[in-house]
């Protein structure tokens, strides 16, 4: 119900948001994913699959990322102007981001160099990648039960 007194020009930031949210919560899932299955089995296969790891990091996770924090942003800006009395759930959100884009690059760059052979940083990916799938999970349970609200 609450959706639909929102004033329309908070529809595309609010959009933009969600959808981000969703490819970064996905493109997450996807290189924890690769990047557990890059760590065993046939070198060849493990290498592509880490090269495929860093891929699917920077095109789609890094992007997803950016129009996720953006949008919130955005949209945090037309709710509550100035910043004053957000209600915690936005915090939640922000506390969650803050680190994860740290986690991000550190993975970005870790899965660049995983792609080689000897690298032993493909190890630290995939854990790196749970490690922000929990926050953001705990970030989406926050933006939908808007708990103390």
């Amino acid at each position: 119900m609450l959706a639909l007194v929102r004033p329309d020009s908070w529809n595309l930031p609010l959009f933009l948001h969600i959808l981000g949210a969703t490819l970064t919560f996905g493109a997450t899932a996807t290189v924890a994913l690769l990047g557990f299955a890059g760590l065993r089995g046939d070198p060849d296969r493990a290498l592509w699959l880490r090269g495929l790891t860093f891929w699917i990091g920077f095109g789609v996770l890094v992007p997803a990322f950016i129009m996720m924090r953006g949008a919130a942003l955005w949209i945090v800006d037309k709710e509550y102007p100035g910043g004053h009395h957000e209600p915690g759930w936005v915090g939640v959100g922000f506390i969650v981001t803050e680190p994860g884009a740290l986690l991000v690059i550190v993975m970005v760059i870790l899965a660049w160099l995983a792609r080689s052979p000897k690298s032993r940083g493909a190890v630290a990916v995939p854990w790196l990648a749970s490690i922000l799938l929990v926050g953001l999970a705990v970030a989406w349970f926050a933006m939908s039960a808007k708990p103390g609200s």
